[in-house]
Parts: C-alpha cells; structure tokens; sequence
C-alpha cells in the first residue's frame, strides 16, 4: 500500500468507553483504573495490520480541574500505547485536550481540534476517515471534519444531532464495520 492510501485511512478514538472502560462520571487518573474495554486490544491490531493511522482524540478536562497533572494523563497514554503494540496494534498519535468546557480552546470537543493536530501531524482526508465515539461532542467533531461516525453504545445517550452513522455495541463492533466499508471486511 502507497503512503498515500494509508494516510487515508485515518480513525480517530476517543478513550474512555471506546478504548477503556468508561471510568462513569469521573476520569481514569491511574494507570492502575485503567481497563481496556472487552475486545478493543485486537480490535486495535485489526485496525494496524488493514493499514489504519489509529489516533486517540480525548477530552480529559481532569488537568484543568487540578485533580491531576498532565505529567500523569501523558504517562497513562505512553502505558497505553505500549500495551497497544505489545498486542500487535500501533496508535499513531494521542492527542488530549486538558482545558474546560468554559476556556474557549479549540481542541475540546465538540470543536475539532485534536482532529486538526492528528492530520497535521499524520496527513490525510479527514473527511475519508472515521471517528468512533461514546458521546455527542465526539460525533459532532466528526462531523464537523466529515467524518463517517460510529456511536458505541454505553452510559451515554444517543445523540440526536447530528446522528451518528452508525450505532455499535463496542469498538470492536466498530471496526467490523470500518473494515466492511473499506471492502476489507467479511
């Protein structure tokens, strides 16, 4: 495959209850609460070995709250991308936005942000691409990029605008359906 066609293939995650568990109404804020979610280590392999540029783009306002330092999300993150690719599976990039809702930036979602600094950084049609998230502020920056959204079904409701292109049970779900539209899928 041509760097080209790779850079295309770009899926941006969010974390918490698409990746990992969700931690609820909280933040993972240890290494030790972290758990990936059932099935989203080999659906992350998946994802490398059919040519995708995984990036993880993540609101973790917990830094801004002073509940945690950015020194301990980044490591959580470098734990997380190690397990990845002891699993076989590669994320290209993390990409977390550690500000309120209230600080106007313009990477937390809902705004598209971390999706802008993941092409800049990757390359790639984001439009071509696909998000896969567990809330409406994940579908709505997929949107906003043209991306083809997949909703994970968990603790969140379904957003009703804009919908998601798709409404799956896990990440692993997901990428079934990702690698179906790619013509990669059974």
């Amino acid at each position: 495959m041509d760097a080209t066609n790779r850079h295309e293939r770009l899926v941006f995650l969010d974390r918490d209850g698409v990746i990992n568990t969700s931690p609820g109404e909280g933040w993972v804020m240890d290494w030790a609460d972290f758990a990936f979610a059932p099935g989203a280590l080999d659906a992350l392999r998946r994802l490398h070995e059919h040519g995708f540029t995984a990036c993880v783009v993540t609101n973790q306002s917990c830094v801004a709250r002073g509940l945690v330092g950015r020194d301990v999300i980044d490591d959580i993150h470098s734990r997380m991308s190690q397990a990845v690719a002891d699993a076989g599976g590669r994320l290209a990039g993390v990409y977390a936005c550690p500000h309120y809702d209230t600080d106007n930036c313009s990477c937390r979602k809902p705004k598209p942000g971390l999706i802008d600094q993941a092409v800049a950084r990757h390359g790639g049609d984001p439009s071509r691409g696909f998000l896969v998230g567990d809330g409406a502020r994940d579908i709505a920056a997929g949107h906003t990029r043209g991306c083809t959204t997949l909703f994970v079904k968990g603790e969140n409701p379904l957003p009703e605008e804009p919908p998601a292109d798709y409404v799956v049970g896990s990440l692993a779900e997901a990428v079934d359906i990702i690698l179906r539209l790619v013509g990669e899928g059974e």
